[in-house]
């Protein structure tokens, strides 16, 4: 299908087979048409830290920059962190934190390497 097909909300289900075994499968709901009536979330205001993971410093950045300028949006912040545990620092070597609704608002980016042990490391 490639004609645009009209929407009424509610949900809609994907889902894409891969020919090597690749499938993908998404769930999505239309957004409630009356978003600026509903009430913020309990945890809007209230200080957070939020972690992020890019291949690249600039993608931290970026992601990082977006938190900042929506501090009240959690979940935004929920969704671009609850993968980060799951993204391997050798290809996602790049990480961020940013501290939100704080009188002083600040981020900090680190890199990290890979270690490289020595032959002689009496690891179990």
């Amino acid at each position: 299908m490639t004609e645009r097909t009209p929407w009424e909300g509610g949900y809609i289900g994907i889902n894409s087979f891969g020919a090597g075994g690749s499938n993908v499968h998404g769930l999505f709901r239309c957004p409630d048409n009356d978003a600026a009536t509903r009430p913020a979330h309990v945890a809007a205001d209230a200080t957070r830290l939020v972690a992020v993971a890019s291949r690249t410093q600039s993608g931290v950045e970026a992601i990082l920059a977006e938190v900042l300028q929506r501090p009240t949006d959690v979940d935004m912040q929920y969704m671009i962190q609850s993968g980060v545990d799951d993204l391997p620092a050798l290809t996602h070597p790049y990480r961020g934190f940013a501290l939100v609704n704080s009188a002083n608002s600040r981020q900090t980016i680190e890199v990290y390497k890979r270690l490289k042990l020595s032959k002689s490391c009496a690891c179990q």
